[in-house]
């Protein structure tokens, strides 16, 4: 199956709730563009672990079940904190009925979810994340042979880095990656990195991991 078959089934499995969500319309094609599967799995061990470092603990497959569970849409809201409140309230995750769920449905959550998580970061935190910045990050860290918990320390470890330099976002990994990095923020995204595989305990070093990136 192709990516735009998948996704064509994604949309038609959404809630129709969701279905008018500018939210979903918006990010929906650009994730499944970004981040096709395999690299789903990877990109939710990398955004669980930046929810952490922001301290907010989000599972975006969590996320997903509730929010397509629902009858109401983000925009419904005057903030994301607001409907995950709602969520939270009214359609408390069911891992039980979550369980029973087929890949292709567990997949589909995982993308709302990851939609959703972004939305959240961004506003309640301030951090942004975006399909591309992130996809350009798994897929060259998981190109370097990296486990799950590698993966996630060196999300963590770069995020937290990233904040004490006052960087409040992933995009400069999407600029680093395409060489349009402003030469002044060089020295904070390369210290971040190495922060990360410093937390990640992994044998290469930043510019090897740059390197991954790049590829």
């Amino acid at each position: 199956m192709g990516i735009k078959e998948f996704f064509t089934g994604l949309w038609r499995g959404i809630s129709n709730v969701l279905r008018d969500s500018d939210l979903m319309q918006k990010l929906l094609p650009m994730l499944g563009v970004a981040i096709p599967p395999p690299w789903d799995l990877v990109v939710v061990v990398a955004v669980e672990a930046i929810s952490a470092a922001l301290g907010t603990e989000e599972k975006p497959d969590e996320l997903g079940w509730q929010m397509n569970q629902a009858d109401k849409k983000p925009e419904d809201f005057g903030s994301f904190k607001e409907y995950k409140e709602y969520l939270d309230k009214n359609y408390p995750f069911d891992e039980e009925r979550y369980a029973y769920l087929t890949d292709e449905e567990k997949t589909m959550c995982r993308y709302i979810g990851l939609a959703g998580t972004m939305k959240e970061l961004k506003e309640s935190k301030g951090f942004e994340l975006t399909p591309e910045s992130l996809g350009i990050l798994v897929k060259g860290v998981a190109s370097l042979k990296w486990d799950d918990a590698q993966i996630g320390a060196f999300a963590k470890g770069m995020t937290t880095s990233l904040l004490g330099s006052g960087i409040a976002s992933l995009g400069d990994i999407e600029s680093l990656a395409k060489g349009t990095l402003d030469p002044d923020r060089e020295a904070a995204i390369s210290g971040a990195i190495g922060t990360g595989a410093k937390a990640a305990g992994v044998k290469q070093d930043a510019q090897i991991i740059v390197a991954s990136l790049q590829e």
